[in-house]
């Protein structure tokens, strides 16, 4: 949970999601490039090593034909001298004495004093290559052979037992062997074969003299998979995959191998290369150093980008941390802009310039509009107080002249009711009490015009509770009285309703007067929106203008009106209660 907890919170800052997502895309881009690169290389190494085996392959192919040509060479000289070919030809079909008395008397008949015949011609001319061994020339059908041996100690290292048996075609022998056959050149009949018996010692030397270092197991091998030469270590049960042909292939055994071979027509031997891909030592070097470069590339290309996104992350902290400031209120906050020039440098001095603006704002048009509407507030409120004394007195003086002191006494008394309400300095009364004042106001002025207005007061008992701005609804009725009341009428009525509806309380005072015209409501109307007063609507844009000062432009006095037949005021107040 604390783990998730975490993730959350670091997830939530900027900073630490481009951080993230940008580690994540050098991660994947730089692990692919290293699949790419290890598997390229791979097959890259793999396939030189291969091209490499199948080059050495064909230089020891080479080798075979070059021997089969040298031996070819040499039998081919033998039929070009005559003395030559009938020599041989006697000795394989005469026995050995016959043979010698043959030779003795073919030198007697000669003119020269150096004899000359096969013997002499085969071990002068093969003699030429130092990898030939023996020499074997034998006629099957009369049984009749003649051996020489160039070199005895190879001729004991490369065979088991050291005699002519011992070369019997089935493995016991390490030599190679090139066989011509030999033909009679007058009658074309086979007269014998000539073998020759070479080492393996010039494969060696491919093997060994080459300046790059040769990887896996070389061996020649003929139809039946017998092994005649074999170079490095050969593997057990490798051979069992190997079919006599010229193929390339991999097998799979503890270890994965690549397979090669080549078939040698003349000789009819199959030279076969043995690739075990854990001897590869160059491919892991590979991998190990492209590995290590993607980690050291991956390594950098993060830590580098972190220590300068770290920098503006703690930039943003900043500006994130003075914003904070600023929502709670303290608007003499700067941010230092000296740390760069870039994006976050301009956000930080438009913070600035905003902040100075708003201060000066505040200072010159906010704190300025609010003085101004608390004197033109205490200016309506001492025009109100005046008027309303001037018309009260009028009143009183009219009826004191008109009947006795008992009535005078009444109408002093509800005027110091009024006088002592309106000296109240609470900024909120109960409606209950606005409407005491309200029907005391009415009174005095029903003994000016007695009998000729009727006040009727509408509303549930619980909204007496709710509290008001004073002084709310006596304006207003005092609004009807002066431009709406009939004094040629008995019936002006007068209605004030109250009502709760969500959450608002709704106060509308609906008179039966002389209403209001179309032009003069709408120029009264456009005076309520800009707060602007004149003398015909003091008492209404003064209380239209307390009540949105105090609780916004959401709440105020509405007006509409029928002209001679009703106005109805609308007062729009936030419920407060007690």
């Amino acid at each position: 949970m604390k783990t998730l907890s975490f993730f959350r919170r670091i997830s939530g800052k900027l900073f630490h999601r481009v951080f993230f997502t940008y580690s994540t895309i050098i991660i994947l881009t730089m692990s692919s490039l290293f699949l790419f690169l290890s598997n390229y290389y791979s097959d890259f190494i793999v396939q030189r090593e291969i091209d490499k085996h199948g080059t050495i392959i064909d230089e020891i192919k080479s080798d075979f034909h070059e021997k089969h040509q040298f031996v070819s060479q040499g039998v081919r000289n033998l039929y070009l001298e005559k003395d030559l070919i009938q020599d041989l030809a006697f000795a394989l079909q005469h026995d050995y004495e016959e043979y010698i008395g043959y030779r003795l008397e073919k030198f007697a008949n000669s003119d020269s004093f150096v004899p000359y015949n096969f013997d002499i011609y085969v071990k002068n001319y093969f003699s030429r290559d130092d990898t030939v061994v023996a020499l074997d020339i034998k006629n099957e059908t009369l049984g009749t052979e003649y051996f020489y041996l160039f070199n005895h100690l190879r001729w004991y290292e490369n065979t088991q037992q050291g005699t002519r048996k011992d070369i019997d075609g089935k493995g016991n022998s390490t030599l190679y062997t090139v066989e011509e056959i030999i033909n009679d050149p007058i009658y074309l009949e086979r007269l014998g074969t000539l073998s020759i018996h070479f080492t393996y010692e010039n494969v060696e030397r491919i093997l060994s003299l080459r300046d790059d270092t040769i990887q896996g197991t070389f061996l020649v091998t003929d139809e039946e998979m017998n092994v005649y030469f074999l170079h490095g270590d050969l593997t057990e049960g490798v051979l069992e995959d190997i079919r006599f042909g010229t193929v390339q292939k991999e097998v799979k055994l503890d270890d994965l191998y690549y397979i090669q071979t080549s078939v040698e027509p003349v000789g009819n031997l199959m030279i076969t290369s043995i690739i075990p891909r854990k001897e590869l030592a160059s491919l892991y070097t590979y991998k190990i150093t492209i590995l290590l470069i993607i980690i050291v590339l991956t390594v950098i290309a993060i830590v580098l980008p972190y220590f300068s996104l770290r920098g503006h992350s703690k930039r943003v902290d900043h500006i994130v941390t003075k914003m904070r400031k600023v929502q709670e209120g303290n608007l003499k906050i700067k941010i230092d802009t000296r740390q760069g020039n870039d994006d976050l440098s301009v956000i930080s001095e438009t913070f600035n310039e905003t902040l100075d603006e708003l201060n000066n704002y505040i200072n010159k048009v906010y704190t300025s509009k609010i003085k101004e509407k608390e004197a033109e507030l205490a200016s309506l409120q001492a025009q109100i107080n005046p008027h309303f004394l001037y018309n009260t007195l009028e009143a009183i003086r009219m009826k004191s002249l008109a009947e006795g002191g008992r009535t005078t006494a009444k109408m002093i008394v509800q005027l110091s009711e009024l006088f002592r309400h309106s000296l109240q300095t609470a900024e909120l009364v109960t409606l209950e009490e606005e409407q005491n004042h309200a029907r005391q106001y009415i009174e005095l002025f029903s003994f000016r015009f007695p009998e000729q207005l009727t006040s009727f007061f509408a509303g549930n008992e619980e909204l007496n509770r709710y509290l008001i701005p004073p002084f709310i609804l006596q304006p207003l009725i005092e609004n009807f009285l002066i431009h709406g009341f009939k004094q040629n009428s008995n019936d002006n009525r007068l209605v004030v309703r109250m009502k709760e509806k969500d959450s608002t309380l709704l106060i509308q005072i609906e008179d039966n007067g002389k209403g209001i015209g179309e032009e003069t409501l709408e120029r009264i109307l456009c005076k309520l929106d800009r707060g602007e007063s004149t003398s015909d609507s003091i008492g209404l844009i003064n209380v239209n203008e307390r009540i949105k000062l105090k609780y916004g432009q959401g709440y105020g006095v509405t007006i509409e009106s029928i002209p001679d037949v009703k106005t109805v005021v609308t007062v729009k107040l936030p419920v407060i209660e007690r």
